[in-house]
């Protein structure tokens, strides 16, 4: 979306704007553009978000069955490379609910695991990117921690609460607690381990995944701002996770977004905050517990951020990097999806040898189609990825998330389904079957929601942070968000 600016003239009358004013209304609204959605119209044929009306006859003609998972998003709301402040402005400043999003993402795993655990094996699961909020160590510790299973500390400052504002451990979104973990055989039982495969999301490479994050000589990482040159006395200049002042930070003693026009003020710094780079990311992915080693991604510094693997015989999972811009400008804002030359060039070579293997093609990434942008340099437009994908008889599901809702579209040959956040409303994942028709050999997909509240199976051990998310579900549902803070950027 453009937004114009209007530039009054300026002239000695004292009633005339001043050029600080000036420079403060531009800052404000270039960070409110930043949250615009800048997703195209798309206008396709849509589908419902569940579709199972037809499930396979037995097991034997189930080709595969995964869980996807989207947008957890954990977030480090305590860390000065927020400014939560702006929440008037850009929604997604500040939630009433962001406290939770370790819990929640665990809840989820949960889900996924109570299924598996039932009989309904599940071959492996996928996380469509937005592993993290804000590309920081210790939201990816946080995330891996979950996967892995573990304990989880999710505050990165001290609690500044007194004993009388302290809830019971089970409910206060602050404590540390045991994450279950992805299932994994001889831990959580007797059937087999789950592995699961990342892409990586605008949030896993940017800061606030909107600015592209600088690093100095020194090795210091940074996300300048626009207008950088601006005073940054009640608007932040850079976003600095290990910096020692923060603009509204948000405590435990203070969950709501402070006033918009605030000073700085003084935070405990944190080095384990600090922003990670891609090479980083794929290097955790190669320390977890769980498998496979690397996710999907390689563990070569010089090795591109996209990749193809066969999670199973006769299925070929080829993943894309659609935070893929090939020069990012400090301080542009670059929330939406982009895929370059050579990672184009990787797509259209691996859907040609799978057709070759006569192997089924599921596509991953973060963005769905429609929120690929030339802007940002990606030669892949919309209408330029749905062709190649329909070139190819073997494409069965282009699966993304980004949008935080859940969407499935016909775009003829193939479905592209779009999976919700498990940070905001309505907090669910999916599952997806692939099977063959015994009678005709046809190819089918069903799907269905995963919410992590949903107890109609029995429990894979106990759940003692189930009220908390259900606290954490009430708060994100829009009937409840309070009117000064409308219903969360949908990214």
């Amino acid at each position: 979306m453009n937004r114009s600016i209007p530039t009054p003239t300026l002239c000695g009358c004292c009633s005339e704007p001043h050029p600080v004013r000036i420079v403060f209304a531009v800052a404000v609204a270039l960070l409110a553009w930043t949250s615009t959605p800048g997703c195209g119209v798309d206008e396709s044929i849509l589908l419902p978000a569940q579709f199972s009306e037809t499930p396979p006859p037995d097991e034997s003609s189930v080709l595969a069955r995964f869980a996807v998972i989207s947008d957890t998003q954990c977030l480090d709301e305590e860390s000065p490379a927020r400014f939560a402040g702006a929440v008037a402005y850009i929604p997604s400043a500040w939630r009433p609910h962001e406290a939770y999003t370790t819990q929640l993402f665990d809840g989820a795993v949960r889900a996924v695991n109570r299924i598996h655990h039932s009989g309904r094996t599940i071959d492996f699961a996928l996380h469509t990117g937005d592993l993290c909020d804000n590309a920081q160590m210790n939201e990816l510790q946080w995330a891996l921690t979950v996967m892995d299973g573990g304990q989880i500390d999710p505050r990165s400052g001290p609690d500044d609460r007194s004993p009388d504002q302290l809830p019971p451990p089970e409910l206060d979104p602050h404590a540390p607690f045991a994450a279950q973990g992805l299932y994994r055989h001889g831990i959580h039982g007797p059937r087999p381990s789950i592995p699961w495969y990342v892409v990586f999301g605008n949030h896993d490479a940017f800061a606030l995944g909107t600015f592209p994050i600088v690093e100095s000589i020194t090795g210091a990482r940074r996300a300048p701002l626009p207008l950088e040159g601006r005073p940054g006395i009640l608007l932040p200049v850079i976003l600095n996770p290990v910096g020692f002042l923060a603009h509204g930070n948000v405590t435990p003693a203070m969950p709501g977004p402070p006033t918009f026009l605030e000073v700085p003020r003084v935070v405990t710094q944190n080095p384990g905050r600090r922003f990670f780079n891609k090479g980083e990311f794929i290097a955790a992915m190669y320390r977890t517990q769980t498998d496979p080693p690397g996710h999907g991604l390689t563990d070569d510094p010089s090795a591109p951020t996209w990749y193809s693997v066969a999670p199973m015989p006769g299925l070929r999972l080829i993943g894309l990097d659609t935070s893929d811009v090939p020069v990012p400008v400090p301080g542009f804002p670059y929330s939406e999806g982009a895929v370059s030359i050579a990672q184009s060039r990787f797509l259209l070579r691996e859907l040609q040898r799978a057709s070759d293997r006569g192997e089924l093609v599921i596509v991953a990434s973060h963005h769905p189609s429609h929120c690929l942008q030339s802007i940002y340099g990606s030669v892949l437009s919309e209408p330029s990825l749905q062709s190649l994908l329909n070139e190819f008889p073997n494409v069965i599901v282009h699966l993304a998330g980004h949008t935080h809702r859940h969407r499935v579209t016909d775009r003829g040959g193939y479905l592209e389904i779009e999976t919700a956040s498990l940070l905001d409303w309505p907090q669910e994942g999916r599952l997806i079957e692939i099977y063959r028709d015994p009678t005709s050999a046809a190819v089918h997909i069903a799907y269905e929601t995963i919410n992590h509240l949903d107890d109609s199976l029995p429990p894979l051990g106990e759940d003692p942070l189930l009220e908390l998310r259900a606290e954490a579900h009430r708060r994100a549902d829009p009937i409840n968000l309070l009117p000064a803070h409308p219903s969360p950027d949908l990214r």
